[in-house]
């Protein structure tokens, strides 16, 4: 099995902070030595045709629509749908339009997948004013018309974020519950960035990252113990099961080896990030199969690191680029092993709950694998 995102379109209908604006202040930012494809088109230049032949020699397939903002494309999205031979259909969205999605193709979607960044102000500082409550008016718009998925709050986080009270909000908001929340450190994706942050992503990380990802592993347990209940955090959940089960793991998102992105001229990059960056092209559309698609792993500073196996190198973009230096790459792990650690002492008591029944190893199992959500943040 292989997933599939299908990015619809490269636009989108919202200039969010750490996205449209820092393209912006970024923009000659790729001088890496990578080759950079410039000519992608904004949206999907091939026929569905051909990709619904590519897809039918993978008989378990997962696609993933993707944007941009996919669902500016609602057309073609429908198309693609009702002629993919597709097991399973998801949706990555900012929400703005998901009202307008038809009730007969909400309800075949697995699952949805929202970009939210935790409560009301944060939201909408990131996002724009209003984005907020439109995104909990359309989350319940598409429950009323039978969708009966998962729904994924999808965080970016930064030094603005606290990341307790964020996720917290999401599960416990009275406008709209998330079933499952994950997040996204905006880091290591553009170098002119570094100097700027540096100083306020240590101390943010020091002073509130850290101790708030703590202090969410403590709720987390605490409502193991009172509720026999485990919140979908996906960092949590997954490398936890991972720590219960022994298993070792190669990149956590499934990037370049079991997850790939269709761009919209039908060439496949390793994931949506990777979008145009040529010397890390897998295949394509029109030539390629699914199960012989060029597969890619970490490498460098990654190779050296006592937590591999577990982290599995957070990021195939970030190792690739290294846009903070060998420094700043250095900074962002070292939250990672702290929420590896966090977790690794938890393990015990975790472990006993399941011996009393209070919670089953099953508990940790993700609903379906590789669905894009960041493991690894």
């Amino acid at each position: 099995m292989v997933n599939f995102f299908v990015t619809l379109t490269m636009n989108c209908d919202l200039e969010c902070r750490y996205c449209y604006g820092e393209v912006c202040d970024c923009f000659d930012d790729f001088d890496d030595g990578i080759a950079v494809d410039y000519d992608i088109p904004e949206t999907i230049s091939y026929e569905t045709s051909a990709l619904r032949d590519f897809i039918a020699k993978d008989k378990d397939a997962v696609v993933i629509f993707y944007g941009g903002e996919p669902l500016l494309e609602i057309e073609k999205m429908k198309e693609m749908m009702d002629m993919l031979p597709a097991k399973t259909f998801l949706l990555h969205t900012n929400a703005t339009l998901l009202d307008q999605v038809p009730a007969e193709y909400v309800k075949r979607l697995h699952t949805i997948s929202i970009s939210i960044d935790g409560n009301r102000d944060l939201t909408d500082y990131y996002r724009g004013d209003g984005v907020y409550d439109l995104i909990a008016k359309n989350a319940n718009i598409a429950r009323k018309k039978g969708f009966d998925g998962e729904i994924i709050a999808r965080m970016t986080v930064q030094e603005e974020t606290d990341i307790y009270e964020s996720v917290m909000h999401l599960f416990e908001n009275p406008d709209f519950c998330f079933d499952s929340v994950h997040w996204q450190l905006n880091a290591l994706f553009w170098r002119n960035d570094y100097e700027r942050r540096r100083e306020s992503f240590s101390q943010w990380v020091n002073e509130s990252y850290n101790p708030g990802v703590q202090k969410l592993a403590d709720t987390w347990v605490s409502k193991m113990k009172s509720e026999g209940k485990v919140l979908n955090i996906y960092p949590f959940v997954n490398i936890m099961n991972s720590m219960l089960r022994g298993e070792k793991t190669h990149l956590r998102c499934g990037a370049a080896w079991t997850e790939y992105n269709v761009q919209t001229d039908g060439k496949l990059s390793p994931c949506p990030v990777m979008s145009g960056m040529s010397d890390y092209y897998a295949g394509d559309i029109y030539n390629g199969r699914p199960d012989q698609l060029r597969v890619i792993h970490v490498s460098g500073e990654c190779l050296k690191c006592d937590i591999l196996e577990i982290c599995g190198g957070r990021c195939l973009y970030a190792n690739a680029t290294m846009k903070w230096g060998v420094k700043g790459f250095l900074e962002v792990c070292q939250t990672v092993r702290f929420l590896i650690n966090t977790l690794k002492e938890k393990k015990p008591e975790i472990e006993k709950l399941i011996e009393e029944g209070k919670i089953s190893l099953d508990d940790f199992k993700q609903r379906i694998e590789y669905n894009s959500c960041e493991i690894i943040p």
